[in-house]
């Protein structure tokens, strides 16, 4: 009887600790987000744009939150180059997504 309790103490112990770290990993990154989100995100898409597109941006803005959770942001933008023209891509998010998907891609709405 003396294993059952320890195994059941040593279970809720365990089970609490990954409760525990879940949450804080959420709520880490959804703090994040909110202070960095918007920041990391241009700051991805000027890099992608300067450096794959060879263009220079004219404005941009992006989202802050990675609301579907694919580890991206909708962005748009202008290019000094046609002003009147918005483009969009997805960046990357802040957040473990954004540091592993790093730069930015065609939004899947916009594909042609």
């Amino acid at each position: 009887m003396s294993k059952f309790k320890l195994f059941l103490i040593l279970g809720l112990v365990g089970g609490g600790a990954i409760a525990l770290m879940v949450l804080l990993l959420t709520v880490g990154r959804n703090i994040g987000q909110f202070f960095f989100g918007r920041s990391f995100a241009e700051g991805q898409l000027n890099s992608y744009v300067a450096n794959v597109m060879k263009e220079d941006i004219n404005g941009s803005q992006c989202q802050a939150w990675d609301t579907d959770g694919n580890g991206y942001v909708s962005c748009t933008y202008t290019l000094v180059s046609q002003p009147g023209r918005p483009y969009a891509l997805e960046c990357a998010a802040w957040g473990l997504d954004g540091f592993l998907n790093r730069g930015c891609r065609q939004s899947p709405l916009t594909r042609p």
